[in-house]
């Protein structure tokens, strides 16, 4: 329900100079998000895309798999047990990347005003349900430029 309505609101983001600002800091902005997530061993599912929307700053989202899919074929099988721990590993790891990330990045962007937000989306596919059926289906992370150092990371079910 929460993707239709931000795609929506995408295509309704204002236009101005923090748009034309944020124009210049929207491929940065997404290949290090895109970056940091790799480091983590996650899978990109679907490229980060950043958007402006006027009266509330930028917003970043992105599909991954924290897991790729088991292929008995192709590589050794692993555990229950090892597939779990290795997506809250990464869960973890993409947490406190992100969170870093974000708190040194919002401050810096010259197309987020005073009161605005940075928010990144993280939808998370899970490839295996059946080892991990309490994932999440997204994590959210918000730091309004005026708090820097509060990064609220929110689960959505």
């Amino acid at each position: 329900m929460l993707k239709p309505i931000l795609c929506l609101l995408m295509f309704l983001g204002g236009g101005g100079q923090a748009e034309s600002v944020f124009k210049k800091e929207m491929t940065p902005l997404q290949s290090d998000v895109n970056s940091l997530v790799e480091l983590t061993g996650a899978t990109i599912v679907t490229p980060s895309k950043a958007t402006y929307l006027d009266s509330y700053g930028v917003v970043v989202m992105l599909e991954v798999m924290l897991e790729k899919n088991r292929n008995p074929l192709f590589s050794a099988p692993l555990t229950t047990a090892q597939v779990k721990a290795s997506v809250n590993q990464r869960r973890k790891d993409v947490t406190e990347k992100l969170t870093a990330m974000m708190k040194d990045r919002v401050t810096q962007m010259a197309s987020i005003g005073g009161t605005e937000a940075l928010t990144v989306i993280v939808y998370l596919s899970n490839s295996n349900p059946a080892d991990v059926p309490d994932l999440p289906s997204q994590l959210v992370f918000s730091v309004k430029k005026d708090a820097p150092t509060q990064v609220n990371v929110k689960t959505v079910e």
